[in-house]
């Protein structure tokens, strides 16, 4: 049905309750589960609909040639952005033609490096100031054993966290160690080669193109990646929000966010409080990607990994959420062009989506998310299993164990997400009144952070 409206405001309610309405006959039938989980899908649909829109409107003002959606989360976008535009124009122009492409930080970091250094393994470092050699082998696609003995010649325990370790005397003799280079050096080339390989056959190369990416967001430490591999393409990337930038962005980068961006402002930067809800509830069922191969008949291949708890947990939950958003962004594309409806429009309704999905969790969000096991190999070296919360004895020990301290402080990164430990049955109420205590608190140093460092920002300079 066409609907004549003047109030975008009213439109837009109106186009909302006519995706529940024709929602109503299938929703009859699900299970409450599916049921809930459903329209909470319909109910986003400003977020994903307007984040399609937002992709093709500065894609062509861009003038990018192709967009490449990034696995995992890119996969949902991907098929949201081929529901708002099935081939059709927008506007003057038409998008640029769509592309799933399979990357991750742990198959395109070490790919990306241009020498085995202190220097470029800052680009690490930044986000994870405190790490272990155990974690850094991991998070360069190393077996962890292949280092044990050239860390043990420098008295570094694999396992052992290092704070700062760009500073700790040890690991700079441990990057001058001929042994250690031998290893990193040439499993850098190889990860080089084999992710040229499986990006040139995606139609990536080297030429002077202008590239439009797609992903979730945060820091686009991915498309960094990518640029640093094909410095002669610009890459311009789309994303639903984005941290403040810690690393040296390449020349050939440019980042847009139709959400939050705390490099330019702190308007929306609540919704960054904790991302990892989002990540779930945008992930794909495919596994993440930890490099590149071949196949059995040769051909360029990504290398995905799969967790049964993330598999379950998509099929029993994600996926009719999802689900509920492509039926309502398909009811949207349908007055699109009619009313001319743009992203920035919609920015504002969609943040307010974003924030209810993460302020006023549903309790089958939360009890899907407490079943997560994330990986976290990049980075932290392992999965994390967000069932595994710091015990009240573990915190108080923290205010004179460095170790248990460092445990809590990793948890409060690694979470940020107070909303829903309060449906966290399985724990007792003073146990998740304190760790919502010690999640708020880490909370607001976050946010005091990032306003010193956007109303002082040459003092942040100075200071760090």
């Amino acid at each position: 049905m066409i609907i004549h409206c003047t109030d975008r405001q009213a439109l837009f309610r109106r186009l909302d309750q006519e995706a529940l309405e024709a929602a109503a006959g299938l929703l009859q039938v699900m299970g409450s589960t599916q049921r809930a989980t459903f329209e909470l899908g319909l109910r986003a649909a400003p977020l994903f609909f307007g984040y399609a829109l937002f992709i093709a409107e500065q894609s062509l003002t861009d003038c990018v040639g192709r967009l490449f959606f990034f696995t995992r989360e890119g996969e949902l976008f991907h098929r949201v952005f081929a529901r708002v535009f099935p081939g059709e124009r927008l506007g003057h122009g038409s998008p640029p033609p769509a592309y799933i492409l399979e990357v991750s930080r742990l198959a395109t970091f070490s790919a990306s490096l241009r020498s085995l250094s202190i220097k470029e393994m800052m680009r690490l470092w930044s986000l994870y100031s405190s790490q272990s050699m155990f974690a850094l082998a991991r998070s360069l696609g190393v077996e962890p054993a292949a280092l044990e003995i050239a860390c043990a010649r420098h008295g570094i325990a694999l396992e052992e966290g290092i704070i700062h370790p760009w500073q700790d005397e040890r690991v700079k003799e441990l990057f001058s160690d001929d042994e250690f280079k031998g290893i990193l050096t040439d499993k850098i080339k190889a990860d080089r080669s084999a992710a040229l390989a499986y990006l040139e056959s995606r139609g990536m190369v080297d030429d002077g193109s202008s590239i439009g990416i797609v992903d979730i967001g945060w820091r686009g430490t991915i498309q960094d990646n990518l640029a640093l591999i094909f410095p002669c393409n610009r890459f311009v990337g789309y994303y639903l929000g984005l941290q403040r930038f810690l690393n040296v962005q390449p020349q050939n980068c440019l980042k847009h966010a139709y959400g939050p961006n705390a490099n330019l402002g702190l308007g929306f930067t609540h919704l960054l409080d904790a991302v990892s809800p989002m990540e779930m509830l945008c992930s794909s069922p495919h596994g993440s990607v930890m490099g590149y191969g071949f196949d059995s008949d040769g051909r360029p291949s990504a290398k995905r990994l799969t967790e049964p708890s993330e598999t379950a947990i998509y099929e029993d939950t994600v996926r009719h959420f999802q689900d509920g958003v492509l039926f309502a962004c398909e009811h949207w594309a349908h007055a699109r062009e009619h009313h001319k409806i743009r992203s920035a429009e919609l920015r504002e309704l969609a943040c307010d989506a974003w924030g209810g999905l993460i302020t006023k969790p549903k309790r089958q969000i939360s009890e899907a998310y407490a079943k997560l096991n994330h990986n976290d190999v990049f980075g932290v070296g392992l999965f994390v299993d967000k069932r595994q919360v710091p015990s009240p004895i573990k915190i108080l020990r923290g205010l004179i164990s460095s170790r248990d301290r460092r445990e809590v402080i990793l948890y409060i990164k690694q979470t940020q997400w107070t909303s829903g430990l309060w449906h966290r049955r399985d724990l007792g109420l003073v146990h998740r009144a304190i760790l919502v205590a010690i999640l708020s608190t880490g909370r607001a140093y976050k946010r005091a952070r990032m306003w010193v460092q956007h109303h002082w920002p040459d003092r942040h300079r100075l200071s760090g």
